[in-house]
């Protein structure tokens, strides 16, 4: 058992053409370029995905490997995830060898199938950061395949080999973070389910998950443990916003109002409860600058969020106002500004 350590970008095709050029000004001591074809395998009635784990068989140059990824924590883009990984034979899965995984115990009659495909080219650069620290920075791209359904991959993964976290962080500050990228806290494997289902989940009522936030800010003493909750109700709600798109929202006037409302509510709220970023800040033993930037991040977004209520009031363009908000969602200070959010909540 490993723990996989990584920081994810979705990314646009400009932004992968363009990422290689932005690494040579990095100590690269290994760079490679291969394909992979992963089968996720689950039971008829989804026993691994309720379970929040992740059944893959991967082949590489006809070498077959099954992992089984379980369920960690994602703060943001970062995904913490233990994971058990098996030389194949060939590709089926052995399930025989998941019962010498002793942290679990799995029922003996499982019975798997195929359920989506993730295929693509992986680009990948090891990087040297000071002494006794190597990143894996891999640049994924391909598609994803549930039955009829496709939906592509292009993303990057800044995988932590060996060091410390803030090294993480610190080459994904250096690199140019132009527009066009957002921190992604979606897996493949969570895309691929979403994907074989078929139809998009429940929309979720941001009213009620915000009077939930609230009855936690009122009942804990913890400042990390509020700005976790704070932290992880903005992912929930960008990644939700990109899964129906922006044109889904612009469909309906009121249906655009509540969506850039619930930006809002984070915003206004980071900008007002500043006293909250000094607790945090004090409780990590974070340094001033961090969260200074932190907090002049926050104000910037306030703005940008406000200046789109503005303009919709104004204008009525529902197409407008969500295609202003989705070009925030994917710029690099908005990037910049969720890493320092991870530095305040990762355990």
């Amino acid at each position: 058992m490993s723990n996989e350590i990584e920081l994810k970008l979705a990314v646009t095709p400009n932004f992968a053409e363009n990422l290689a050029q932005s690494l040579t000004n990095f100590h690269i001591i290994d760079q490679q370029q291969f394909f992979l074809g992963n089968t996720y395998y689950d039971t008829q009635d989804a026993y691994f995905a309720r379970q929040k784990m992740g059944l893959r068989v991967r082949s590489e140059n006809a070498k077959f490997q099954m992992t089984l990824k379980t369920n960690g924590s994602v703060t943001g883009g970062l995904h913490i995830r233990p994971e058990y990984n098996f030389p194949l034979e060939n590709a089926q899965p052995d399930m025989a060898l998941l019962h010498s995984i002793t942290e679990f115990s799995f029922p003996s009659d499982l019975l798997v199938s195929p359920i989506f495909s993730t295929d693509f080219e992986r680009q990948i650069w090891l990087i040297e950061c000071g002494k006794d620290t190597e990143i894996e920075v891999a640049l994924d791209r391909g598609e994803i395949k549930a039955n009829e359904h496709t939906a592509p991959i292009c993303e990057v993964e800044f995988e932590l080999k060996q060091g410390e976290l803030r090294d993480l962080f610190t080459l994904v500050e250096n690199l140019t973070l132009t527009d066009g990228v957002r921190l992604s806290s979606a897996s493949k494997a969570q895309r691929g389910y979403q994907l074989a289902k078929g139809e998009l989940p429940p929309l979720t009522d941001w009213l009620v998950k915000w009077r939930e936030f609230l009855q936690i800010e009122q009942t804990s003493q913890n400042p990390q443990e509020i700005l976790t909750a704070l932290f992880a109700y903005e992912q929930q709600l960008i990644e939700e916003t990109l899964l129906f798109t922006p044109d889904y929202f612009a469909q309906d006037f009121m249906r655009t109002v509540e969506r850039i409302g619930a930006f809002f509510n984070v915003a206004n709220y980071f900008v007002e409860e500043k006293q909250l970023l000094n607790a945090a800040a004090e409780q990590k033993q974070l340094d001033g600058q961090t969260q200074m930037e932190l907090i002049e991040q926050n104000e910037w977004l306030f703005e940008q969020i406000r200046n789109i209520i503005r303009l919709h009031s104004e204008s009525k363009d529902n197409a407008l106002a969500m295609k202003k908000l989705n070009n925030l969602l994917h710029q690099g200070q908005y990037v910049r500004r969720m890493i320092n959010l991870i530095k305040f909540t990762v355990a």
